[in-house]
């Protein structure tokens, strides 16, 4: 880096006049370059995309050059297509040719990304050199920090009877830069596999590459006498380089590991299934150990004898069946696209440009975050590194923290994500398939992750604390259409949200060749962070001293949301219980082209489409402001064709829906009213068997499309405790419409504020409810529900006064009437008993 570094020129911020014109955007890539860069994702309008390490966005030009390619060509199976086949050639040589290598060095198998690639080696690695020698085995050595997809392999390693050996992340730094002597092949001994990551997943830390010729000649044999392994034998390096290839250059001129593993979409963001294990020319002969063969895989076979002969050519053993060829075929659209868009700054390369574009991004980032601090002096940022932005040759454009409140607890991972997904911030919170790293940089026993576990945590879901302790960590990743605009929006949000603090502005310049012919001065604007008052306080001082409970418990109101996501329809009487909740409650959803349910968090506008039932005229009447109201029949004809509902990736949907399509008029109202295309109205049809997910023993209750339970009960006393406890001087919500934000089905009015969190089950009149556990919560609560606008309350403050605990309000399973009488109409202002979870005694 400081080599590159010397023959920069710094250039200062220019006059304010030239800066009220233009900001810098990068500082590697020129504004005007920039800027055509992120035209080619207009699509994302105001999100900030911030988990590159996820997946590389495509940019648009990309799929219209794939889209034109594939309409005025015919490409077939290469099998049949000489044509087909030879182009796959072209690019295999072409991909090849990006690692600065040829088919000479190395050999490109196609794969379906990374994973298979990895399974492909260990399976056809050949640990003993004589299949007769048991003692002759060699070892399968992995980091420790590696992916879980790289740990996964010692169980076929223990398949094969090699030693399977860990080594921990300073182990392996401290081994690979320890000189190791020259040896010469051992004939007798046997093979042995070391992988690790060119890059962590988990933090973007760049391991080093210039250590292969040292593992190769034995450096890891005095950890693996520690181990009591056998060190006899010959060492292969299998390079994990899918986050590495990113954002970075990998010189396979200069490094050159034994077998490198790969995926495009990470590179391109397209396509995905598709990948690559680059296998070293001199290393082919270990991989012999590959079992199933596929169509193309063999030159001769017969079906009634054990006998066929593997290809000749070395890729065509590995690629069983028909290649993905289409998808093969693209990348020579997606090369050729990145060339065009990215400009060649450093060492006249796309790669190394982008890597140090995001790496300054990061950098810049990490600087802004690392004197953040709350007004008592504490720091608000954990940040989780193996380096400190001082050298681009050992991290990459990636930042991982947690986030720690003014008392100096931590601030939960799942808190955190509902508030990004509200400001449009895309990010990525967990462990990120890395326990190693995660369990290092976490402090963490073997016992604490077993702990974790039982307390019911598992890997990917939102239990984000567990004995105040975090089980993650958020992570920020950045590609080549990142600038400096994504690092303001997302460091303001932190401010504004979490800590009442403004953010120290880094300076930025653009760093020039000093053979630039032409230098330009820009000044960075510097976004108003609101400065607001932050309040933090415990959940247990929030519950203490509650004072005797009153009797006086009244239903004050019923909602039902008959679509899904959409508006109220407020009922001051009495409505009907059904068999999976109120009649008509979230009996229809809103679905997209792609089958995926519609809610507010992607489009607020569904707030504003209000449906009237009208049980004399037996329709549903929908209203939208500016639009005439529209509505369609409660009672479907018999004619209706009944279809299966899409898959919905949301929670109240990892079931398949079956429902009933309502045609296209109401499809295209709600498309206009929501100005997104191709809507469609679907209603969950009355033989649709959804239920509350249970215990094997407990009777299931049946769901309409409501989240996770059939009735959602609202203390208006709570609403009001948490509206004295906002301080937020932009958050003006009255009673009522903080309470509508809830979206409860039973808003009850009590003196007391709180207690329904203690309560088991509830008799309403003559109705009895069971409780099952509290809401929680998501953005969607920041959602006003008359105008669709967005605020960051009331999430934050319920954050703060439950420690982090997204909670509010009591889910309700209906378990019967009281006397066993058929009345199923739940009437307002009925009494209402509340059963508590301590002691069992009505109050």
């Amino acid at each position: 880096m400081g080599a590159l570094n010397s023959i920069f020129c710094r250039t200062e911020t220019g006059t304010n006049e030239e800066s009220a014109e233009m900001t810098v955007l990068s500082q590697i890539i020129e504004p005007d370059d920039m800027i055509k860069i992120t035209s080619e994702f207009a699509r994302l309008g105001d999100r900030c995309y911030l988990d590159n390490a996820g997946a590389t966005l495509y940019p648009k030009s990309l799929i219209t050059s794939i889209n034109e390619d594939l309409l005025k060509n015919v490409y077939m199976n290469p099998h049949t297509d000489k044509n087909t086949k030879n182009y796959i050639e072209q690019i295999r040589c072409l991909i090849l040719k990006h690692f600065n290598t040829d088919p000479s060095t190395y050999t490109l198998i196609f794969t379906s990304g990374t994973t298979q690639a990895l399974k492909l080696v260990i399976e056809s690695f050949q640990f003993m050199k004589n299949e007769d020698d048991d003692l002759n085995c060699g070892s399968f050595v992995y980091l420790e920090d590696n992916h879980t997809s790289v740990v996964g392999l010692r169980e076929l390693a223990v398949d094969k009877d090699a030693e399977v050996v860990h080594i921990a992340h300073e182990d392996f730094l401290n081994v690979i830069n320890t000189k190791a002597k020259q040896t010469s092949k051992y004939t007798n001994g046997g093979n042995s596999l070391v992988a690790y990551p060119a890059q962590s997943n988990f933090n973007g830390f760049k391991y080093p590459l210039n250590c292969i010729e040292n593992i190769k000649n034995g450096c890891l044999n005095n950890h693996l006498k520690k181990h009591l392994c056998e060190i006899n034998s010959d060492w292969y390096v299998l390079l994990d380089a899918a986050a590495y290839v990113a954002t970075s250059k990998l010189d396979l001129a200069k490094v050159q590991p034994d077998f490198v593993s790969l995926s495009f979409y990470k590179i391109f963001g397209f396509p995905t299934g598709l990948g690559a294990l680059l296998v070293k020319k001199s290393s082919e002969n270990v991989l012999s150990q590959k079992r199933y063969f596929g169509g193309g895989t063999v030159d001769a076979l017969l079906s009634n004898e054990h006998y066929h002969i593997k290809r000749e050519i070395f890729h065509e053993r590995f690629e069983d069946g028909s290649l993905s060829f289409l998808s093969i075929i693209s990348l020579k659209q997606c090369l050729d696209t990145m060339y065009r868009i990215i400009p060649r700054i450093i060492h006249d390369d796309i790669m190394e440009t982008i890597s140090y574009h995001t790496f300054y991004l990061a950098k810049d980032l990490y600087c802004q975050l690392l004197d953040l601090r709350h007004r008592n002096g504490t720091k608000a940022i954990k940040f989780y590194l193996d380096s400190d932005f001082s050298d681009i040759t050992k991290q990459g454009g990636v930042l991982t923290f947690n986030l720690v409140r003014e008392d100096g607890t931590y601030i939960g991972f799942s808190e955190f994500q509902h508030m990004a997904d509200l400001f449009n911030i895309s990010v990525r919170t967990g462990c990120f398939c890395n326990s190693g790293s995660c369990q290092r940089h976490l402090h963490m026993s073997n016992k604490d992750m077993k702990d974790m576990y039982n307390a019911g945590h598992r890997c990917g879901d939102e239990v984000d604390l567990i004995n105040e302790k975090p089980t993650g960590a958020i992570r920020i990743s950045f590609g080549y259409y990142n600038t400096f605009e994504d690092v303001d929006k997302f460091v303001n949000m932190i401010c504004r949200c979490f800590v009442n603090a403004k953010a120290r502005k880094q300076k930025r310049i653009i760093n020039h060749f000093v053979e630039t012919p032409k230098i330009k001065h820009y000044n960075g604007n510097v976004n108003k962070i609101i400065n607001e008052q932050i309040y933090f306080k415990n959940v247990d001082d929030v519950l203490i001293n509650i004072p005797p409970m009153s009797t006086k418990i009244i239903l004050k109101e019923i909602c039902i949301f008959p679509i899904k996501s959409c508006g109220a329809f407020k009922i001051l009487s009495g409505w009907n219980i059904g068999p999976k909740g109120f009649e008509y409650d979230r009996e229809w959803m809103i679905v997209k082209d792609n089958g995926v349910c519609l809610t507010q968090k992607q489009n607020t506008r569904m707030c504003m489409i209000r449906p009237q039932i009208d049980l004399k005229q037996k329709v549903m009447i929908l209203n939208f402001p500016g639009k005439t109201p529209i509505s369609i029949p409660l009672e479907n004809s018999i004619n209706e064709v009944q279809k299966n509902g899409s898959l919905c990736h949301s929670k109240v949907c990892t079931d398949m829906i079956k429902g009933i399509d309502c045609g296209d008029e109401v499809a295209d109202w709600i498309s206009e009213a929501l100005e997104v295309s191709f809507l469609r109205l679907i209603r969950q049809s009355s033989n649709d068997n959804r239920s509350l997910k249970k215990k094997k023993d407990e009777d299931k209750k049946l769901l309409s499309l409501s989240n996770q339970a059939q009735y959602l009960l609202i203390n208006k006393a709570t609403v009001k405790w948490l509206s004295e406890k906002i301080k937020d001087p932009l958050f003006t919500d009255d009673l009522n419409h903080l309470t509508d934000r809830f979206r409860g089905n039973l808003i009850i009015e009590m003196e007391q504020e709180l207690l329904e969190r203690e309560w088991h089950s509830v008799i309403i009149g003559n109705h009895e409810f069971k409780v099952e556990g509290q809401c929680p919560r998501c953005q969607m609560v920041c959602i006003d529900q008359q105008t669709g606008e967005k605020t960051v309350e009331p999430l934050r403050t319920i954050a703060e006064q439950f420690g982090g605990k997204l909670r509010f309000g009591i889910y309700l399973s209906y378990v019967g009437t009281v006397n066993k009488s058929d009345d199923r109409t739940l009437k307002t202002y009925s009494p209402i008993k509340a059963i508590l979870n301590d002691d069992n005694i009505s109050r």
